[in-house]
């Protein structure tokens, strides 16, 4: 067996502090509802961007793949090495969201948390530079309950919802949980989670960086 070059390590390890963010904070804590059944049911896909700098056009190939995969419902597009402010980072995923905006959804998450303290900016400090894509398809089944059962989202037959029903806002649903969970644990509790991580990688990508 040849041995692990540079960069399949910063693969290897960007997915793994990912997993960790995923694992230890928003499935704990239930900040995304359906992520944990959106993993369990291997819904997740991921990738991770090794150059400092990637054209978005160049991950077409990839976003297409995904969304000729029915059982992809979210995926992440993953950039450890991305220069450049939070500003600049959303405007690459939007760029990357256009690729196939008829299939997904996209939105940035980022490890600095901006100028804002709301609760949005504090959960979504992702250990690195990360687009996720969400399925527009299973988007509408899950506006469409009233209120959202997370733990059926993929799990729903869209040809059973009706949409003359005006439905419960998600993003209400889960933002007002959220809220009652940074009041719950505390905001000093939850940035501790996601200092530690931030720590991981950065002893992490100290001894990977160097050697790309």
């Amino acid at each position: 067996m040849s041995p692990e070059s540079p960069r399949e390590a910063l693969v290897r390890e960007a997915l793994r502090l990912h997993q960790r963010y995923q694992r230890e904070l928003i499935e704990r804590f239930s900040i995304c509802p359906w992520a944990r059944p959106a993993r369990s049911e291997e819904h997740v896909r991921a990738h991770v961007v090794v150059d400092v700098v990637v054209a978005a056009r160049e991950l077409a190939p990839v976003v297409d793949a995904w969304a000729s995969d029915d059982r992809a419902e979210v995926a992440f597009i993953i950039a450890p090495r991305f220069e450049g402010s939070p500003g600049n980072f959303a405007a690459w995923s939007e760029e990357v969201g256009a690729l196939r905006d008829d299939v997904f959804l996209s939105a940035p998450f980022h490890p600095e948390p901006g100028d804002s303290s709301g609760t949005i900016q504090l959960l979504r400090q992702t250990p690195d530079p990360t687009v996720q894509l969400v399925r527009r398809a299973r988007l509408d089944e899950i506006r469409a309950q009233d209120p959202p059962h997370y733990t059926d989202i993929f799990k729903l037959d869209l040809s059973e919802l009706q949409a003359g029903k005006p439905p419960r806002t998600v993003a209400a649903s889960v933002l007002a949980h959220n809220d009652r969970l940074v009041e719950r644990e505390g905001r000093a509790t939850l940035q501790s989670i996601i200092d530690e991580i931030d720590g991981d990688r950065d002893g992490t990508y100290a001894r990977i960086f160097p050697l790309l």
